[in-house]
Formats: structure tokens, sequence, C-alpha cells
């Protein structure tokens, strides 16, 4: 799925969600992790999963904390 995106200078940019790897906050909007680079936009990260269909999730911190294995080199 294609989606349209703001880029901080208010241009347009168009990425494809399949090669989608994080969306990581970024001040007022968010940095955009893709299998090529990343882009930060102006949309914020909930905007862009609200889109996707995606749903807050558990954060991972949590069941790395709960293998034992968190503060490990």
């Amino acid at each position: 799925m294609w989606i349209a995106l703001t880029d901080f200078d208010g241009k347009q940019i168009y990425l494809n969600t399949s090669h989608l790897v994080s969306i990581k906050e970024h001040g007022r909007g968010a940095i955009i992790t893709h299998t090529v680079g990343q882009t930060v936009v102006s949309e914020n990260p909930e905007a862009i999963r609200k889109v996707l269909g995606l749903t807050q999730t558990t954060a991972f911190s949590s069941a790395v904390h709960r293998c034992g294995i968190e503060g490990r080199a």
C-alpha cells in the first residue's frame, strides 16, 4: 500500500508501506525507517498508524525484561 506524507518543506512524498521498518516520534513529526533509508515527515506516528490500521502495541522492552536479558551487552 502506498501512503502520501508531507516532509518538513511542505512537499508530498509517497511511501510504499510494504517496505516500512519503523515509525519513531521526532519532534512534532516522525522519522520513517524504510528498507533503503529514512525520511522525516510532519505527520505524527499516531496519525500514520491510524492510516495504516495499526493499533497500539505492547512495548518490546517488557518482553525483553521478562526474558531476563535486559541490560546485557
